[in-house]
């Protein structure tokens, strides 16, 4: 199943994409800085028949956004 890594994901963009994507057969990895409205962005999308799972990573620390995206691997 291919993937799509939406990176700044949040309730707005980021989760129509999510739903446009994840609609047409991707998985869905979502990345922000914040795990908690990851996880409740995921769980709606879930509900909604999206396979989603959110990283945290802050985009401006190149360590934490190296490390999301292997874990998203």
């Amino acid at each position: 199943m291919p993937t799509i890594a939406i990176v700044g994901a949040g309730s707005g963009l980021g989760q129509s994409i999510a739903k446009t994507f994840g609609g047409n057969g991707f998985s869905v990895a979502l990345v922000s800085r914040t795990q908690s409205k990851l996880d409740a962005l995921a769980a709606e999308l879930g509900q909604a028949g999206v396979d989603a799972a959110g990283f945290a990573a802050d985009v401006m620390d190149r360590a934490s956004l190296v490390d999301a995206f292997a874990r998203i691997k």
